[in-house]
């Protein structure tokens, strides 16, 4: 028997006895197998590390070491450890034969020999090691591909991982621009010069190229960013925004470029960054000038690279993201004053878009009433179906320093306190405390309208006051007042933030904006 045509299968032959040798060789040789010859158990030992054979016939009884102690050293040396040993004895009492399987005998024959008892135990040893080196090599064939797939699937965990924190990371902006979607509507007006933007936003909007929006707090530059987008290439991608006057200048590096687990104290995960997710897509960045000087130098390599690493990694990270900007500073005073990088400015305004003030377009006011006053309607479940017409003429005629902001948060304002089919208001507009609002009751102005449920007024200034006071002034001594009442809660149902009508993150931003302190509120 052979283990392949090619290939015969080895047996060493230890006997001291020739006849016994003679007999074995012409018989084992007869069936194709190569046989090796040993005389005692210190050549046995030394061919068996030599040749390797595939089985060893052994003879108990030799001269100097016997049988028991060539097997027991046989099956200690991992070199041969794993070759069959059949032991040859005379000798029939059962205690010989546990010492040769207790030394590490796999079978043994009697002699005198039976040749076919000698042929079919070798046949059976040397399938059985066949059948071992081939489950040997399977497992370990196995244990390779274990372990290829085992790094395969680390990494395949690894993307998953950054997958899950980048859908995550998708998620939460997600919920957050939907929050938010109901605050911003469509483009609303149709006088020149509002038609002269969107005429640059038609240019511009299908190219690539870098926008900054520039114009007042409340203009609607968000909106025009928007349009950009959606006018745009990349508009089945999504817009990422962020607000760097809503964040610290310890963290918009992190929301800006990602940052990995360990980068600082509280990082316990990685994060996605907003570039990182508007790969593809648009990235707008509103209040672009609040930005810290050493992260403006990063927001640079962006524009000009399209690459960054993640806070606390050195990985690149390369993205295609169109920027937009939007500012209502002077960037060429900051530029001048060292607060902005001159070269980012240039690589920002590469095409600027210059929003009008509501002042400078009143004939879009009436439009701009409707279209808030229908979209509150419709939230707070209410018929109201117009704006009394001495009321829209108030409000047409007031040049609104706050912009479409503050004309929609009057609007909303009233929506909320009107009971009847026509919005009527009466008193001081612009940016001022509910109380200055009266609004009709029932369905014509002249009835007496009736007190709208809530919080007890705020008190508002003397009117006598209001000719020595800048506007900013009155917008400070109104934010103070709110944040005595609410003794500096910004959040939540009893917070600035809700009688403000503003969101915590605006209402953080004019406080700070209007240099207030604690030690304005809880002065007293």
């Amino acid at each position: 028997m052979t283990t392949s045509d090619a290939d015969p299968a080895r047996i060493l032959v230890v006997d001291d006895t020739p006849t016994n040798v003679s007999v074995l060789l012409e018989v084992l040789s007869g069936r194709g197998y190569k046989v090796l010859v040993a005389r005692d158990g210190g050549s046995a030992l030394e061919q068996a590390q030599y040749a390797r054979p595939d089985l060893i016939l052994l003879d108990v009884m030799m001269p100097g070491m016997d049988g028991f102690e060539t097997c027991r050293r046989l099956k200690a040396d991992p070199g041969t450890g794993g070759i069959p040993v059949i032991f040859m004895t005379a000798l029939g009492e059962i205690e010989d034969k546990v010492r040769g399987f207790e030394a590490g005998a796999a079978d043994y024959v009697v002699k005198p020999f039976q040749h076919e008892e000698v042929l079919a135990r070798v046949r059976t040893h040397l399938t059985l090691r066949a059948l071992q080196q081939r489950l040997a090599n399977v497992n370990r064939e196995l244990e390779q591909a274990v372990a290829e797939r085992t790094g395969e699937l680390r990494a395949a965990l690894r993307e998953l991982e950054t997958l899950k924190n980048r859908l995550q990371n998708e998620n939460s902006y997600l919920r957050q621009e939907i929050s938010e979607q109901a605050d911003h509507g469509q483009i609303v007006g149709r006088s020149p010069a509002i038609r002269e933007v969107m005429n640059k936003v038609d240019v511009v909007a299908p190219t690539g190229t870098t926008v900054l929006i520039r114009g007042e707090t409340g203009t609607g530059k968000e909106l025009i960013a928007r349009a950009l987008h959606e006018c745009s290439p990349r508009r089945d991608r999504p817009m990422v925004k962020l607000n760097c006057a809503a964040i610290s200048a310890g963290l918009v590096e992190s929301e800006l470029f990602g940052h990995v687990k360990g980068a600082f104290t509280g990082a316990s995960d990685r994060r996605v960054g907003r570039f990182e997710l508007a790969d593809r897509g648009t990235i707008f960045l509103d209040e672009v000038s609040e930005l810290p000087l050493d992260t403006q130098t990063k927001l640079l390599r962006v524009l000009q690279e399209g690459e960054f690493e993640p806070v606390g990694s050195s990985r690149t990270v390369a993205v295609d993201v169109r920027v937009i900007a939007a500012t209502n500073r002077d960037l060429h005073a900051d530029v001048a004053s060292g607060r902005f990088r001159a070269d980012l400015y240039y690589r920002l305004s590469v095409f600027p878009i210059e929003v009008p003030p509501l002042r400078a377009r009143p004939e879009d006011i009436p439009d701009l009433a409707r279209h808030f006053l229908e979209r509150f309607a419709r939230r707070l479940g209410k018929s109201i179906r117009d704006i009394d017409a001495a009321s829209l003429a108030r409000l047409s005629a007031y040049d609104w320093p706050g912009n479409i902001r503050d004309l929609q948060n009057t609007i909303e304002r009233a929506a909320i306190l009107t009971r009847g089919e026509l919005l009527y208001v009466d008193g001081d507009l612009g940016p001022a405390p509910p109380s200055c609002f009266a609004i009709a009751n029932a369905a014509a102005p002249g009835t007496a309208a009736t007190p709208a449920p809530g919080p007890a007024p705020i008190p508002t200034r003397a009117s006598t006051a209001a000719d020595t006071l800048t506007l900013q002034e009155i917008e400070r001594r109104h934010f103070i007042e709110v944040l005595r009442r609410t003794r500096g809660v910004i959040e939540g149902p009893n917070g600035a933030a809700r009688l403000l009508d503003l969101k915590p993150s605006t209402a953080r931003f004019r406080i700070r904006k209007l240099g207030i302190t604690k030690i304005d509120y809880l002065a007293d």
